[in-house]
């Protein structure tokens, strides 16, 4: 019966083992998950205070944009070129993506639609005319 026993102690301090080493595994994974979870949060809090930042930079460009102090002169022009420089980059992405903006609307629609997806308007045929002179007129301003 020694050698019964001896078994039956080393199988259950083995048990024991087994049973120390899953709460470990799990009090880990239950760990990780906990940190991951506010890892996420702590992305979507600094994303939120990114977005207001941006809204308040909007706001105060818009307050400092027509008459500007010195301070602010050339970020303010600097902004109103780049402005310029991206509408004329989206005019010339849209002419090779064969696409135009609804006159009634705005939205970017394909060049032979007879609908604008978003506001439902028949498009005309002078669609075009008035698609480049929407380009033209946005990237005066």
């Amino acid at each position: 019966m020694g050698f019964v026993d001896s078994v039956k102690g080393f199988a259950g301090k083995f048990g024991e083992s087994v049973e120390r080493g899953a709460k470990t595994v799990s009090n880990s994974s239950k760990k990780f998950a906990e940190k991951t979870r506010i890892k996420r949060e702590m992305a979507r809090v600094e994303s939120d205070i990114n977005t207001d930042y941006i809204e308040l930079g909007k706001v105060m460009y818009e307050k400092i944009c027509s008459d500007p102090d010195t301070e602010f002169l050339a970020t303010v022009s600097d902004i109103k070129e780049k402005t310029l420089k991206l509408d004329e980059l989206k005019a010339e992405l849209m002419s090779l993506e064969d696409k135009v903006f609804c006159v009634n609307c705005g939205s970017q629609i394909r060049r032979e639609q007879v609908y604008c997806d978003k506001c439902g308007k028949k498009v005309s045929e002078d669609t075009e005319e008035t698609a480049a002179e929407t380009i033209t007129d946005v990237t005066v301003e």
